[in-house]
């Protein structure tokens, strides 16, 4: 995966957490989001070194016990591009 794929992928699910943060009133997902702005920051700057979303699908469902919602899916899938861009550059 290369740098613009990843990027591309930040903003679908940067995206899509915002929209269920709107139409399903979760103001906390808002954490989420401030760790894809620094994730595009640090694919930007090219200084990512680790993954900053281990267990980032699991964040969701411990803030509101619903580990059934498919944003846990979408999560699991961002956490999982950031290893293969991690393994790829």
């Amino acid at each position: 995966m290369d740098k613009n794929e990843i990027l591309i992928e930040i903003d679908k699910v940067f995206d899509y957490i915002e929209n269920i943060m709107k139409s399903e009133n979760k103001g906390a997902l808002k954490a989420l989001l401030d760790d894809l702005k620094r994730l595009k920051n640090k694919v930007m700057d090219d200084s990512l070194v680790n993954n900053p979303l281990k267990g980032f699908p699991r964040r969701y469902a411990e803030m509101y016990n619903d580990y059934l919602h498919p944003i846990t899916n979408v999560l699991d899938k961002m956490e999982k591009y950031v290893d293969i861009y991690l393994d790829t550059n």
